[in-house]
């Protein structure tokens, strides 16, 4: 089971998975920019990854919200993620409903209270069927992976200096992705958003705030047991 393919998951299809992207471009304040010229497309790119080498891990607060074409209600949901390189992770939603995913390196786990069940898949199908998951694993390389471009000045607001635009396209056709708008900048310099945008249009924009990178985690902070009458699938 891929989490991309996962269609009765987190607000009707959208996963979690992709946003972990968004870990890839964190970074300690002095890596902003400090230039009047702006960085090429690419070169972000390839400082985003000398980051992400550097950095084990990071803890957040996310807010989610999912918007489809010809429809006016958007879904919204909020909660915390935590991850420590490569696979342990864990991904929390508060609303609109508790879910729960969490990844020890062997096996991701899928908890969703409403339906009081649990799935669960071997980290592997996912290193290799998830390309955005392959690479927050460590497998991965933003460059190779994506074409980088940056964000048409048409489709986006005017941004404050300092903060960049950037679209990642991937390299091969990906059955849910077409692609993954960021906003990056402030102080640390990390992704303040990420659009996620499929091939009918709709759209799952991922907020982040509080982020901690490198912080002391619970030594079983990607463990989850559930309910003892939980229905367990296997894939």
């Amino acid at each position: 089971m891929s989490l991309l393919l996962r269609k009765n998951m987190f607000f009707g299809g959208r996963p979690l998975l992709l946003p972990l992207l968004c870990f890839l471009l964190l970074s300690y304040g002095q890596a902003a920019m400090a230039t009047d010229v702006e960085p090429e497309p690419e070169e972000l790119a390839g400082r985003l990854q000398e980051i992400y080498d550097q950095v084990a891990g990071f803890k957040a607060e996310f807010r989610q919200r999912t918007a489809m074409p010809m429809s006016r209600r958007q879904r919204v949901g909020e909660g915390r993620v935590m991850f420590l390189k490569p696979h342990q992770m864990r991904w929390e939603y508060e609303t609109p409903d508790h879910q729960v995913l969490v990844g020890d390196g062997k096996e991701v786990r899928l908890y969703l209270a409403r339906s009081n069940q649990m799935m669960i898949s071997e980290v592997d199908t996912y290193l290799d069927s998830d390309v955005t998951y392959a690479f927050f694993a460590g497998t991965g390389d933003i460059l190779r992976d994506f074409v980088v471009t940056a964000v048409p000045e048409w489709e986006r607001p005017t941004l404050p200096a300092g903060y960049y635009a950037l679209r990642l396209e991937p390299r091969e056709l990906h059955s849910q992705v077409e692609y993954l708008d960021l906003l990056v900048g402030g102080e640390p310099f990390f992704i303040r958003r990420l659009d996620i945008v499929d091939h009918f249009g709709s759209v799952t924009t991922l907020e982040f705030s509080g982020v901690e990178l490198d912080p002391d985690l619970p030594a079983d902070f990607y463990r989850f047991e559930p309910p003892a009458d939980t229905e367990i699938m296997r894939n």
